[in-house]
C-alpha cells in the first residue's frame, strides 16, 4: 500500500483527502517510479474545480499532480530507456493517477533522467514549464537574431522560454510590471514595463503567458506580427483585439516530449536554466499548495510526501 493525496469530489481543497491505496502496477511501456518531489500546477487547480470535467472528466476520487521527480522502481514489457534505480522527472498525464503519491506509473515516452547534478526539488520544478517553454518559443518559428517580447519572464513558463530563446541565440525582451524591471533584466538582459503602452509597436514576436497583460503584448506587436498565447481561456475580447491590430494569435497547450524533456534536464544541468521554488509543503498541505498558486505564488510550489521513511512498498 501507499499514501496519496486524493480528490474526493469537484470544488474547493476541503475535498483533498491522504488516503492508504494500492501500489500500482506498471503496464507495457510503462514504469513505476518512486516519487521524492512533486509540484502542482495552474491546470491542476482548473482540474479540482471541475472546470474540464466535459472534456477532460476524471474518475473520483482521484490524484491530481503532473510534474514529479523521483527513481525508477519496476519497469513494464518493452521499457528499453530505463531501469531500476535510475533518478528521472516524469511529465505524468492528466488521468487522476498523478504525483501526489508515493509512487506513480508514467509511460517511458514521459520521462527523462535527471541529471545527477539536479536536485529532486529542482527537477521537480522542470517539467510542465520547461516543455511549454520551448514549445512556445518554437511554434512562433524563430531562429539566431531574432527579438521576442516575453510576457511573465520571471514567471516558471517565461524564464524556460527565455532560457530558450537565448539557447537558439534569439533576443528575449522581459514584459513585467514596472517594480519587476530589474529583476527581468538580470534574468533575460532585456526589460521593459509591459504596462505602457507603445507608441509604436516594436515587435514582430511575442510570447504572452497571463490572461490580465495580454492586451499589453498584443498592442506591442507590429501589424502581421505573432503572439503565442499559453492562457488556457482566451477571452473574446482578446481576439477581437489581436485580429482589429492585424497580430496573428496562436494558441500553445503543452505536449508530452521525452526528447525535449532531455533538452530541459540538460539546460538545468548546466545552470542554464532555473525555474524558483516558492514553498516545499507536505501531502497534507496540498490544499495550502493550490491556494498559493492561485494567488501566485512566485516560483514552483512543490510537494512532498509526509516522510520519505515511509517510502517502501508495503
Amino acid at each position: 500500500m501507499m499514501k496519496a493525496v486524493r480528490l474526493q469530489s469537484y470544488g474547493d481543497v476541503d475535498q483533498f483527502l491522504v488516503e492508504e491505496i494500492p501500489v500500482p502496477e506498471p503496464g507495457p511501456g510503462e514504469m513505476l517510479i518512486r516519487v521524492e518531489v512533486s509540484a502542482v500546477n495552474p491546470f491542476d487547480i482548473i482540474l479540482r474545480r471541475g472546470l474540464r470535467q466535459n472534456v477532460r472528466p476524471l474518475s473520483l476520487p482521484a490524484t491530481l499532480g503532473t510534474d514529479a521527480a523521483g527513481v525508477v522502481v519496476r519497469v513494464g514489457p518493452g521499457v528499453a530507456r530505463f531501469r531500476p534505480g535510475d533518478r528521472v522527472i516524469a511529465d505524468f498525464p492528466h488521468n487522476g493517477r498523478g504525483a501526489h503519491a508515493e509512487f506513480g506509473v508514467v509511460p517511458e515516452t514521459a520521462a527523462t533522467l535527471l541529471p545527477d547534478n539536479v536536485s529532486f526539488e529542482e527537477g521537480a520544478t522542470l517539467p510542465k514549464a520547461g516543455l511549454t517553454g520551448r514549445q512556445t518559443v518554437t511554434a512562433l518559428g524563430v531562429g539566431a537574431g531574432a527579438t521576442v517580447l516575453v510576457s511573465g519572464a520571471l514567471g516558471v513558463v517565461g524564464r524556460a522560454a527565455v532560457q530558450y530563446l537565448k539557447e537558439i541565440h534569439a533576443v528575449p525582451v522581459a514584459g513585467v510590471r514596472p517594480d519587476r524591471v530589474d529583476e527581468a533584466r538580470r534574468v533575460a538582459g532585456e526589460a521593459l514595463d509591459i504596462t505602457v503602452a507603445p507608441t509604436t509597436p516594436s515587435f514582430d514576436y511575442a510570447i504572452s503567458t497571463a490572461a490580465p497583460v495580454m492586451q499589453h503584448v498584443i498592442d506591442h506587436v507590429r501589424k502581421d506580427g505573432t503572439v503565442v498565447n499559453i492562457v488556457p481561456e482566451v477571452p473574446a475580447s482578446m481576439s477581437e483585439h489581436a485580429a482589429s491590430k492585424q497580430v496573428r494569435l496562436v494558441q500553445v497547450r503543452h505536449r508530452t516530449d521525452a526528447e525535449t524533456l532531455s533538452a530541459v534536464a540538460a539546460a538545468a544541468a548546466s545552470g542554464a536554466l532555473r525555474i524558483p521554488v516558492a514553498r516545499v509543503l507536505s501531502f497534507a498541505e496540498l490544499g495550502q499548495a493550490h491556494r498559493l498558486v492561485e494567488e501566485g505564488a512566485a516560483g514552483k510550489v512543490l510537494i512532498k510526501p509526509w516522510d520519505p521513511s515511509t517510502f517502501g512498498i508495503r
